[in-house]
């Protein structure tokens, strides 16, 4: 069974790996963005909003940023960043690079997948994540495999679909 995105992000948190921003701003989020992309958001990506996640380990969390006293402080851009590949933004991994989620598919459950800013997020590179919720459990134990040197392709454990994707390969096919 495929874990939701409330569950990968329980797991996470009960791991100490999640931490959520201090208010949920969900309903002021979703039509927000909504309006930016010009469509209704996946099921997915409105999950991925009502848990409020701030960062995943070293990984933050892509949101627009409500204040009460002035509006929206972030661009329209941060959002926008991926529309002319079909992707949102949901984390970057702190060096200008963003992992983004699927609008192109039309599948129920879309992929995540790495854009470069070297290439000016131009195409997807690889598949991060063949779900939102396998994306953030990939997430909490990138460092950790990293650090353990764990095998080739030990992404596969936690999320067996992530060579189907079809956007792009996942990382140990892309070259």
């Amino acid at each position: 069974m495929t874990a939701t995105v409330a569950e990968a992000c329980a797991a996470l948190e009960a791991r100490g790996l999640l931490e959520r921003q201090k208010r949920n701003t969900f309903e002021r989020v979703e039509p927000y963005v909504r309006a930016l992309i010009g469509r209704d958001l996946p099921v997915d990506l409105q999950a991925f909003y009502r848990e409020h996640i701030y960062a995943v380990g070293e990984f933050q969390a892509v949101w627009p940023n409500w204040n009460d006293h002035v509006g929206w402080r972030s661009p329209e851009s941060l959002i926008t960043e991926l529309l002319h590949v079909q992707a949102v933004p949901i984390m970057g991994d702190g060096c200008g690079n963003l992992f983004g989620l699927d609008l192109a598919s039309g599948r129920r459950t879309p992929a995540v997948y790495f854009f470069d800013h070297e290439d000016g997020f131009e195409k997807p590179h690889y598949a991060a994540g063949s779900s939102v919720a396998t994306f953030l459990l990939l997430m909490g134990d990138h460092d950790r495999a990293f650090r353990e040197n764990w095998p080739d392709r030990w992404e596969l454990s936690i999320d067996p679909d992530i060579e189907m994707c079809p956007r792009a390969p996942a990382l140990w096919f892309a070259g």
